[in-house]
């Protein structure tokens, strides 16, 4: 078992606890609170290793204009490289790229283009 998963076992288990005393309550939820920022910060480096570029799709001629296109959309998302998959939306019979990635139990994305460019 890594160290995100004991952390992640950690919390769940930390979470499932009731205090009965006041003092005990303050202290459990500072361990909460503790192993909370731990499992944010072992998903963090995680990604950091699994770390790969969204590779500029065939139909997109200019690796340079889907770097730019890429570079916006994170920016504009506050997503740091290396976080989030690329992924299609149909909308209207036409086909677009997103970046998409997870925050807590919610999935995001960030516009990035169209599958066909112009």
């Amino acid at each position: 078992m890594d160290d995100a998963n004991r952390a992640m076992r950690a919390l769940e288990t930390l979470q499932d606890i009731e205090p009965d005393r006041d003092h005990v309550e303050v202290v459990h939820e500072d361990a909460v609170i503790a192993v909370e920022a731990l499992v944010e910060v072992l998903d963090d480096e995680q990604a950091a290793e699994e770390e790969q570029d969204i590779e500029a799709p065939d139909r997109w001629d200019d690796d340079e204009d889907w770097d730019k296109a890429l570079e916006t959309a994170r920016k504009k998302a506050n997503v740091p490289t290396g976080k989030g998959t690329l992924t299609t939306k149909l909308i209207d019979g036409r086909s677009y790229y997103y970046l998409q990635w997870r925050e807590g139990e919610q999935i995001k994305s960030q516009y990035l283009g169209p599958v066909e460019p112009a």
